[in-house]
């Protein structure tokens, strides 16, 4: 064999046969060097069809480009790349397997679902541990902060929150065209070049990407894992995300764990010290979703008791009787008795008498949250407010506000009832009054001029007489009928005339009965028919399932309107009465205005264009940037005691129980750098004022 084929190397040199390098490439890349048979490959893709795959044909050119270039047998690179993905699979399944041994047996977790606070609270103290933030898989969020937050962040960076603010003019070429204004469009953008004092904390927040993070912390090794599953809520296949948080440690304890997680609590706890934070409702559709029916919706500073303007007896009596009813002990004392854990107020009052900052301040000195439910919202039904009232935590305020115009609606058989009682209480009435009057002459409908009684009278006098001067004395019954006929007359004209005004005031009630429930009647139209009605809401405050320990506020202009069932004791324990602010309150509030008072601020940049920075210069041009910047400033500072006689001259001027703590309010912080002439302004708007309310104006002339 291998001398035929010498034979033919030889014929084919000499140019006698042509030479066989078509063959040879073929063989080569066949694989007749690596075992495989001469056109193997070429047979198998013919056979199984695959002439036509684009794949197919990419790798049949890279078998003939590996066998004829490369001298490698094909099959040989596919064996190694089998026995290393082979190999690779094994160990990552070794991997997972040894893993999961060392989860179950060496190591301890705890798991967080997204839809538990803790969840947040874990999430803020991760983005401010250092080690944590220089990971190489991070996750960037933006969060939006109030304006408390932002300054409170500043001034733990060592800043002011005047620090890196810009300023711009308007040009008006007026006198006060030199005045300086704020502008904050570039600030966020530009917030990232600025020092760290000077920053607005205007950066994302960076916390560990989704996967598993494994960092140091007191000592102790730990492994956190995320993940996110997305799964069918609802019906019409709506999908919805949850994500999954997973704390590992090393050891057969979760205690380090726990402190992590009550170290991460401590943090957001310190952060939220001496603020207020409010919940509303989640949306209709989100409510399904998350195991808390309720949202934050923002968190303020606390408000000072002494800023509301109240009695001061007023208010150590609420304060005593919420301090009593939160206590500890309570509950044993309420459960010895068979008493329901509640209690309700009312505070009612005109508008602006500081009802809704009454709330605020008690919930600031218990430090207890605020709970407020719209009875106006729509997407609110009677269960959702009672699944609302059961979701509560065990001490915060409920807080409904206005609830004379929450259009709760009477169920149809409260209105049959109503009108049912209505008119046995004039039959009542009627009854009482026929009583009152004593024995009246009977009206009888007469017949032929003579009514019933007469004509038998008339009958028996004539029967008797017949036998002795039947003429004569039937004239003188004649005489007699007739006088008697006049004084019945007068009698009947007078009890017709009784009873035509008993008619009448019948007819007028019941116009005005009929009218009332046509109101109703169309109110109840213009509510939705899934609004919440009365009973339903009573349900909700005091029912057999209802919540405990809460402590309840309704609110209320109007307090005559409302319903005997919503304000008896049991739900409304304690009313309280908001008035206009007295010559006293009044001076009291014009001195805590100005009392606390910040001096003139720290040298801010100020330019002629958003965005251009200068040098502030001496303090004489900083303060007359601060009066161009804030307008009418004080140049001399008021003394303490200079500005209690100010504040109790300005009381003097004020009428007592004219206007309420909101107006006043308003007044002095149109003027609240300068209390001299809100001082000055006061006899002014006062007079204006009064004027307004006296002719029902809803136009201001003087602010």
């Amino acid at each position: 064999m291998v001398s035929s084929i010498n034979v033919m190397d030889s014929l084919s040199k000499l140019g006698i046969i042509p030479e066989r390098t078509t063959t040879d490439n073929n063989t080569a890349a066949n694989g007749t060097a690596g075992g495989l048979p001469p056109g193997f490959v070429d047979t198998f893709i013919a056979t199984a069809g695959l002439n036509a795959s684009p794949l197919a044909q990419l790798l049949l050119f890279v078998h003939r480009q590996l066998g004829v270039h490369l001298g490698i047998d094909p099959s040989l690179v596919l064996t190694i790349l089998g026995v290393l993905w082979g190999a690779q699979y094994f160990a990552s399944q070794a991997w997972a397997y040894v893993n999961r041994l060392i989860e179950d047996y060496l190591m301890s977790s705890i798991t967080i679902s997204q839809d538990d606070s803790i969840y947040y609270h874990l999430m803020e103290w991760l983005s401010k541990q250092p080690k944590l933030t220089k990971n190489r898989y991070l996750t960037a969020q933006t969060v939006w902060k109030s304006a408390w937050e932002e300054d409170e962040n500043t001034d733990e960076e060592g800043g002011s929150s005047q620090d890196g603010l810009f300023w711009t003019d308007v040009g008006l070429g007026s006198a006060e065209s030199n005045r300086r204004y704020l502008n904050f469009s570039s600030q966020a953008a530009r917030s990232t070049m600025l020092t760290t004092a000077a920053r607005y904390d205007k950066s994302p927040r960076f916390v560990p990407a989704m996967g598993s993070t494994r960092f140091w912390h007191n000592r102790n090794y730990f492994r956190l894992t995320r993940r996110k599953d997305t799964f069918v809520s609802g019906g019409w296949h709506a999908m919805k995300d949850e994500e999954e948080m997973k704390i590992y440690c090393y050891g057969r304890s979760v205690a380090p764990i726990k402190q992590l997680l009550r170290e991460a609590k401590l943090v957001y706890y310190h952060d939220t010290h001496q603020k207020t934070t409010i919940y509303r409702p989640r949306q209709k559709e989100s409510r399904r979703e998350y195991q808390s029916l309720w949202q934050q919706v923002t968190r303020r500073p606390v408000r000072p008791m002494d800023t509301v303007v109240l009695d001061l007896q007023e208010k150590h009596d609420v304060l005593a009787d919420i301090n009593e009813y939160l206590h500890p002990s309570t509950p044993r004392w309420y459960a010895a008795r068979g008493i329901p854990l509640r209690r309700g107020y009312l505070f009612h009052g005109p508008p602006g008498t500081g009802k809704t900052s009454f709330s605020f301040a008690l919930a600031g000195v218990f430090g207890i949250d605020i709970y407020v439910i719209s009875l106006q919202d729509a997407s609110v039904t009677e269960e959702d407010l009672a699944a609302l009232f059961v979701k509560l935590p065990r001490r915060c305020i409920v807080l409904l506000e206005d609830i004379d115009t929450a259009g709760l609606r009477r169920d149809d058989d409260d209105d049959e009832s109503e009108a049912a009682d209505e008119a046995k209480k004039d039959t009542v009435t009627k009854s009482e009054e026929v009583a009152a009057k004593g024995p009246q002459p009977v009206q009888e409908v007469k017949v032929n001029g003579d009514t019933p009684a007469e004509t038998v009278d008339k009958g028996d006098k004539k029967e008797g007489k017949k036998k002795s001067k039947k003429k004569r004395k039937q004239k003188k019954h004649k005489k007699d009928t007739d006088s008697d006929s006049s004084s019945d007359s007068d009698s009947e004209s007078s009890s017709s005339s009784d009873s035509s005004d008993d008619e009448h005031d019948k007819r007028k009630r019941k116009k005005k009965q009929a009218a009332k429930r046509k109101k109703k009647r169309k109110d109840a139209k213009l509510l939705p028919p899934d609004s919440i009605s009365l009973s339903g809401l009573l349900n909700a405050i005091d029912g057999v399932a209802s919540h405990e320990g809460r402590v309840l506020i309704l609110t209320t202009n109007k307090p005559e309107s409302l319903d005997e069932a919503l304000v008896r004791p049991g739900r409304v324990d304690r009313q309280v009465a908001f008035a206009n602010a007295t010559s006293e309150q009044a001076g009291e509030l014009f001195h805590r205005m100005y009392e606390r008072r910040r001096a003139l601020h720290r040298p801010q940049p100020t330019s002629g264009s958003a965005g251009e920075k200068q040098n502030p210069g001496s303090a004489v041009e900083r303060n007359v940037q601060n009066q161009l910047a804030y307008g009418d400033v004080d140049e001399k500072a008021v003394t303490p005691e200079e500005l209690k006689d100010i504040a109790r001259e300005f009381g003097s001027i004020v009428p007592s129980r004219a206007f309420s703590p909101a107006e006043i309010q308003g007044f002095l912080l149109k003027r609240k750098k300068n209390p001299r002439k809100a001082l000055a302004d006061a006899p002014s708007w006062v007079e204006a004022t009064l004027r307004q309310k006296e002719s029902k104006s809803k136009v201001t002339t003087v602010q």
